[in-house]
């Protein structure tokens, strides 16, 4: 009987095999549209079926070839498996700085993931993709623990114009900060004060910055010295509503800001 692994090498180290596979798996072919679809020579296509069928993974009838229910689940299993590993690859360079402790989010489902990093000639790339989709967004949430004056600038005119309306739960703390920039506190009035905005405050730790701007959820990347490395979005049905849970779960825990925070 073979190993597992033995069976995973044999397909891995030939695509010409996983090509027949998947596409014997979809609907049958005869060897001449196999060949086209996989511009496998005809002897590596004869080997490639002859190898097949010994592991009941592919049986002929007529003219045609077809996937057993056997090989339907090698392909859909080796099919995950290459997704898998293809979003393991993009994620693995800023996977460190993903809040996965706090978010309880399947990592599969970033396999469309927009990612943004910095780079030389735009070291500011994540931020300005950010504004972009906040700029843009007829409704938006955030879960945040901190307020960049772009952002603020961004959220203010939205909400003020009237073009956005706006939901947001922050951390006393991240007022104290705001408090500290005279041009980010008046930016700040002006976007609590707006009726198309609603802020709340939470005293529950936000160790994360997360944004639902329309149908897309973005995440601010930030290393241990908060040093912002990349934006990862997605549109994702699931990562959405994971995301909206985690907003309503701040929200009802949160208390509306105390008006007299912009007396002194």
């Amino acid at each position: 009987m073979a190993e597992p692994l033995e069976e995973i090498e044999f397909l891995a180290r030939s695509p010409n095999r996983i090509r027949v596979l998947e596409a014997l798996a979809d609907e049958p072919h005869s060897r001449r549209d196999l060949q086209s679809k996989t511009a496998a020579s005809q002897p590596t296509l004869a080997r490639i079926l002859s190898d097949f069928e010994e592991r009941q993974w592919v049986e002929k009838g007529g003219s045609q070839y077809e996937a057993t229910p056997l090989g339907e689940l090698v392909a859909d299993g080796f099919t995950d498996l290459i997704s898998i590993v293809e979003t393991e690859t993009r994620l693995r360079g800023i996977a460190e700085w993903l809040p996965t402790d706090q978010l309880d989010m399947d990592l599969r489902r970033f396999d469309d993931a927009r990612i943004t990093r910095p780079t030389r000639t735009d070291p500011s790339g994540p931020l300005k993709r950010a504004l972009d989709l906040s700029a843009r967004a007829e409704t938006q949430c955030i879960v945040s623990y901190v307020i960049n004056y772009e952002m603020l600038e961004t959220l203010s005119e939205a909400a003020v114009e009237g073009s956005q309306s706006f939901r947001a739960v922050i951390a006393p703390e991240t007022i104290e900060m705001v408090r500290g920039d005279d041009t980010s506190w008046t930016r700040f009035e002006q976007l609590v004060g707006a009726d198309a905005a609603d802020f709340r405050v939470t005293d529950e730790p936000i160790p994360f910055a997360m944004g639902v701007a329309d149908e897309t959820v973005y995440f601010f990347l930030r290393d241990e010295d908060g040093i912002l490395r990349a934006l990862l979005e997605s549109d994702d049905d699931d990562v959405r509503s994971q995301a909206m849970q985690t907003v309503e779960s701040y929200w009802d825990d949160g208390r509306a800001i105390d008006p007299s925070v912009f007396d002194s």
